[in-house]
């Protein structure tokens, strides 16, 4: 995702903006209705979800967002760092990712269904 599209999500204008498709505007809202408001609040939100997801997909994106919504609440009202300083500046070490090594890495987790016989 670029640094533009990032903005207009934090801005909420993505609705209105030419760099989703109509899809990725269905789910951003309505991840972003259950993270702020209710299913009563916006039902047409839950409309337009139904125009590009199956009833599977639907069941699936409104519980990664609420699960991540649940983790968000959880971790900040007990004022635990998901991750600590240590591990943060780590990330600032990663100046480049080499693609070859990290398709490796992701082919060999147990969830990936690409593994080699």
């Amino acid at each position: 995702m670029s640094d533009e599209q990032i903005g207009q999500i934090q801005r909420d204008e993505y609705l209105d903006s030419p760099l989703f498709t109509e899809k990725q505007k269905a789910l951003i809202d309505w991840a972003h209705h259950l993270t702020k408001y209710s299913f009563k609040r916006n039902p047409a939100a839950l409309e337009r979800m139904k125009r590009h997801f199956d009833h599977a997909q639907v069941v699936e994106a409104t519980l990664v967002s609420g699960y991540f919504n649940m983790w968000n609440r959880f971790t900040d009202s007990l004022e635990i760092d998901v991750e600590g300083h240590d591990q943060m500046t780590l990330f600032a070490k990663s100046v480049v990712i080499d693609p070859e090594e990290y398709k490796a890495y992701m082919r060999g987790c147990w969830w990936n269904e690409e593994k080699e016989a």
